[in-house]
């Protein structure tokens, strides 16, 4: 007579049940306290301004990347901006932006606006950064090729059994 198949170890995985219902309990008094209008289906309107909130974040240098429904802290000064998400296809265009940052600042030093001074050099030292961050970005392969399996030497692998040992 055969035996019965029997696993060397229990299944690891057990979940107390009553952990699990004070859980769901608990998800569902908190649905309960929420207010009912954040159930509702969303309006042709309020879906549209989502959408569009996607497309403002499209900026010259790459992609903005604030959260949904939150104005620009920084004034749309987005080469000083920590959640600008470089483009390196748009290096010509910030190092073009870096080299007038300079003309700028010997400008600004020669007028003695030392205000002005002190914002280039902030702009200036974010947009080598940046400038910095899409080399690195650009140096990323885009791909990787994993190559293609070979089955022939995991097919001829031999199964050993639980009770073969």
């Amino acid at each position: 007579m055969a035996e019965a198949f029997q696993y060397p170890t229990p299944p690891l995985a057990i979940y107390p049940e009553d952990l699990i219902s004070h859980h769901r309990a608990f998800i569902a008094r908190r649905r309960t306290e929420r207010p009912s209008e954040e159930y509702r289906e969303l309006t042709v309107t309020e879906w549209g301004e989502f959408l569009a909130h996607f497309e403002l974040r499209k900026v010259a240098l790459g992609t903005c990347g604030r959260d949904y429904a939150t104005p620009c802290q920084h004034e749309n000064a987005c080469v000083r901006c920590p959640l600008l998400l470089v483009d390196p296809a748009q290096m010509p265009r910030l190092q073009e932006i870096h080299a007038n940052l300079i003309d700028r600042l010997q400008e600004a030093k020669n007028q003695g606006w030392l205000g002005e001074v002190a914002a280039i050099e902030t702009t200036m030292a974010a947009a080598a950064q940046k400038l910095e961050a899409m080399r690195e970005r650009a140096a990323q392969p885009s791909t990787v090729h994993l190559g293609m399996p070979d089955f022939r030497t995991s097919a001829s692998r031999r199964t050993v059994s639980p009770d073969s040992g």
